[in-house]
């Protein structure tokens, strides 16, 4: 079967996650239903469209169901991978980028589609690349992040689909985020057989979505893995030199610092800076101090909140009046008229600014307060978003020490979602998750 000239020098695209390089080295990529597929791959896919995946037939080539064909798209800027980023699943430097000839699809094990085979109307399935006028190349090849509806989007998401298995030596390329990455998958390789390694050349086929602001050298959303990182240096920060400014510090311990925030919430520069602050978000009704002062009242209020020791009462209080600080300072946004944009690194940009709170303007702080108030302040949006985002819920386990932290964070993040949309907060569904969560610190603790 012939490929049309105008397609033959294009390329499909597969991603997926560095620690699953050992088991590609193996086996290669496999489908979900091949026999040899490893319990413990680390699935970058959303899990609310396996389900459909896995029961939708193939009406073409070998059949069988979509679960049972590896996948590969058409695109190189995909936006399954930017969904992923924003869930805040993966690290986005931790992505691999396998680049294949597109003369894959004149095999007889090849279908294709003309949409993602994610919805719940099958797409149209092809075997003939006579077939392959019919895509929406257009869509195929926009470099925009976003879509102008759901129906693009999901053309744009055009799949090609290998039966059972393809061996990663079929690979043209691995394209990597950067040097580290590359030296890290050569470890892991050594002298297995493997395609080049290369970088991506944005001009001719982009793959990663970053952030402007910093030069296009980091990811436009911070994975789990980077924000451990940086709250771990900021807390370092702050052990190293806490109590360096105790004859200077505005503040003579937290609890002080408490008090002067609920007189004066721009008692800090850092709080100063939110005051009169609008946001271009449309959740976000008012200015951000004015929504800061309502999540604290939101906060105490909660039965959650009254059910902590006076010593975490201060401490998530502390948190909610602080736990925005990242979205300034004000500056950041006179090229946008002085709106604040959404932000999904303020929590984790906050972190520089806890750090230089805690040591120059609090004379006095335990460390281990210090640990916990920054880590509400940098997980704040962490609950809301497993059960609102799909934002992986072992996130959870992973951040907090104990169940006294669990307590608070679920706190701080009730108090948060009902001042934006309270119907966001599903009573049932949060205390399901807040019982997996306890139950599995309570046997850690055991063990």
């Amino acid at each position: 079967m012939a490929i049309p000239p105008e397609y033959a020098h294009r390329y499909v695209y597969h991603f997926s996650h560095i620690e699953n390089l050992p088991g590609l080295l193996q086996n290669g990529f496999l489908a979900n239903n091949h026999a040899w597929f490893p319990q413990k791959h680390k699935s970058i896919a959303a899990t609310s469209i396996q389900s459909r995946r896995a029961k939708m037939k193939v009406t073409c080539g070998p059949q069988g169901c979509v679960h049972d064909y590896v996948p590969l798209y058409f695109g190189s800027v995909s936006p399954m991978l930017l969904s992923v980023v924003n869930a805040k699943n993966v690290d986005q430097h931790d992505i691999l980028y396998f680049e294949f000839p597109i003369n894959l699809i004149a095999r007889d094990d090849v279908i294709f589609t003309g949409a993602s085979a994610n919805t719940e109307i099958p797409p149209n399935f092809y075997h003939d690349p006579v077939d392959l006028t019919k895509l929406d190349w257009d869509a195929i090849d926009s470099r925009k992040w976003g879509c102008i509806d759901d129906d693009f989007r999901h053309r744009r998401m055009a799949e090609l689909l290998v039966y059972r298995q393809l061996p990663v030596t079929d690979a043209a390329r691995c394209v990597v985020w950067n040097e580290g990455v590359k030296k890290r998958v050569e470890a892991i390789v050594g002298a297995q057989p493997f395609p080049p390694i290369e970088f991506q050349d944005w001009r001719v086929r982009p793959h990663w979505f970053t952030d402007f602001a910093s030069g296009g050298n980091g990811s436009v959303v911070k994975g789990p893995g980077e924000i451990a990182n940086i709250f771990n240096m900021a807390f370092a920060y702050v052990e190293e030199h806490a109590g360096e400014h105790e004859v200077t510090a505005a503040f003579q311990s937290l609890k002080h610092l408490r008090d002067s925030l609920r007189a004066n919430f721009g008692c800090l520069p850092h709080t100063a800076e939110l005051v009169g602050l609008r946001s271009e978000n449309g959740v976000h009704r008012h200015t951000v101090d004015v929504h800061t002062k309502e999540v604290v009242a939101k906060l105490l209020v909660l039965d959650e909140y009254k059910a902590l020791n006076p010593r975490q009462r201060k401490l998530v209080e502390i948190a909610a009046y602080l736990h925005d600080i990242g979205k300034g300072p004000r500056s950041r946004w006179d090229g946008n008229g002085g709106l604040q944009k959404v932000d999904p690194n303020h929590p984790v940009g906050a972190m520089t600014m806890m750090a230089e709170i805690l040591t120059e303007y609090v004379a006095r702080v335990r460390p281990s307060s210090a640990r916990t108030l920054m880590k509400l302040t940098c997980y704040h949006d962490l609950v809301g978003d497993v059960l609102g985002q799909g934002r992986n819920e072992r996130q959870i386990i992973d951040v907090v020490d104990d169940v006294d932290e669990l307590n608070m964070l679920f706190a701080i993040a009730r108090a948060d979602v009902n001042a934006l949309v309270p119907r966001w907060w599903d009573e049932d569904e949060a205390f399901a998750l807040y019982q997996r969560c306890a139950e599995t610190i309570q046997k850690a603790s055991e063990e």
